[in-house]
């Protein structure tokens, strides 16, 4: 990854805030237990765990087999995202060593680094070396401007896990410069691609992080954040499918316009942040836990709307803060509230629930039929470097089984494949694999695993 040189404008004003932001502390101490009554796992059931334990003992048989390790890593973490936070260990375990056998893979290394992304902006630093390695095995030393969207994405999270290295190792004037040169670069992508609403979304992100991070420039960054975000919701319609998939992402809207809502009462936008809060109330379809605590702490924030006009400890604004990608997937899972900041004391049970379950497929090998279908019709496209990548890589069991549902829907739904419907019988050979898969996974039903503890609404 290559980066500006650096720039001081005000040496002063630069190390007063490089000794508040980074305290001249090193790597991040371990984190102190978290009350139940904040955080909390889905509980695996039965079958679920003896599929993941069938894939680690297979890990743990074939140390030196990368297809095994990159198995049971990828399995692990498609349900540390649907809400078991305690497996992202043994994910993280899986992932790494299959990097240290194939850093090659680009499939791999946009995983693990995903859970370092996951980490870096919980401010969990302790792996942001890797976090670098991982993204210049991807990237190389590629400019980001001849990077693709994508690529562009890996590089800017490269980049935070640039400024949480140099503050481990106490180079704190070098972390500031680094942030300045991921806005800028950010700033300057945006420009250029004004059509690339994900790019919008993302800076936007990084704004609102570094709002709560960095002790100066805090409003000017929320005011770039609220524009990036105002961007994305008079565009949402142009969001790529798969960001904004009803199943594979339900709450991302939500996700976003609290964020945005949050940025607005900062600044003290009370109308404009009234409404937001006000449609977030209403939970759309699909109900998840994570649509129902949002719209919980929507209502308090409305109660209490006056108390919080100007007041920054709202940033990096909740739930983003606590697992980006854990918020946006999840459907009966708990999103921590171990960082929401309220005037009211807020805990898991006082939030009543009605959320889904979301089905996981455990079928640990693909019908023929169902491969070589995908392979026929859909791989040509999504396929790594293929024309509709980012929308998912089907060249692999794994990739299809992670997007088997929205597969089935779109296929039946006769958006996919773009050249045309398929015809019935090869349709009819999705429905039924989905529906076989589904019915043995004991996830189907509408209740979450852990619903007896919470109140119902």
């Amino acid at each position: 990854m290559v980066l500006a040189p650096a720039r001081h404008p005000n040496v002063f004003l630069v190390v007063l805030g490089a000794a508040v932001l980074l305290a001249c502390q090193p790597a991040t101490p371990p984190a102190p237990p978290v009350p139940e009554a904040l955080r909390r796992d889905l509980e695996l059931t039965e079958p679920q765990a003896r599929y993941l334990q069938t894939l680690a003992d297979a890990a743990d048989t074939h140390p030196a087999d990368p297809a095994a390790q990159k198995a049971s890593g990828m399995a692990h973490m498609r349900f540390t995202l649907s809400g078991v936070l305690s497996l992202q260990s043994r994910a993280e375990q899986d992932l790494e060593a299959a990097f240290a056998l194939d850093p090659n893979d680009p499939e791999l290394t946009r995983s693990l680094g995903r859970f370092y992304n996951m980490r870096a902006v919980a401010g969990d630093d302790t792996k942001a070396e890797r976090q670098v390695e991982v993204y210049r095995a991807l990237l190389g030393d590629r400019l980001p401007e001849a990077l693709t969207s994508r690529e562009f994405v890996a590089w800017s999270f490269a980049g935070l896990g640039k400024v949480l290295s140099e503050k481990n190792q106490g180079r704190m004037l070098a972390a500031l410069d680094t942030v300045g040169d991921l806005e800028d670069a950010l700033k300057q992508r945006t420009q250029a691609s004004p059509e690339d609403i994900e790019l919008q979304a993302l800076a936007g992100n990084f704004a609102f992080f570094f709002a709560g991070n960095v002790p100066f420039g805090r409003k000017e960054r929320v005011e770039a954040a609220v524009a990036y975000f105002e961007q994305v919701r008079r565009r949402w319609s142009e969001l790529r499918p798969g960001a904004h998939d009803p199943e594979h992402c339900p709450n991302t809207y939500e996700n976003f316009m609290f964020e945005l809502a949050e940025g607005h009462t900062v600044l003290g936008n009370r109308d404009a942040a009234r409404g937001l809060y006000e449609e977030l109330e209403t939970i759309r379809e699909p109900v998840t836990r994570a649509k129902e605590q949002i719209a919980y702490v929507a209502r308090e924030r409305l109660r209490n709307l006056a108390a919080y006009e100007g007041e920054y400890e709202l940033m990096p604004p909740w739930p983003s803060d606590v697992g980006n990608c854990v918020v946006c997937h999840a459907y009966s899972s708990d999103v921590p509230l171990t960082s929401l900041h309220s005037v009211e004391p807020i805990e898991l049970d006082d939030i009543p629930t009605q959320a889904m379950a979301k089905p996981v497929l455990l079928e640990l090998v693909l019908p023929d039929a169902v491969r070589e279908l995908v392979e026929q019709r859909c791989v040509p496209c999504h396929r790594p470097g293929g024309q509709a990548a980012a929308e998912g890589d089907f060249s692999n069991d794994e990739g299809i089984q992670a997007h088997a549902r929205a597969i089935v829907r779109r296929v039946t739904a006769g958006e996919m494949p773009p050249t045309g419907a398929l015809p019935s019988d090869e349709a009819a050979i999705l429905e039924h694999w989905l529906e076989g898969a589904t019915a043995s996974s004991p996830t189907s039903s509408p209740s979450p695993p852990n619903d007896r503890s919470r109140k119902r609404g």
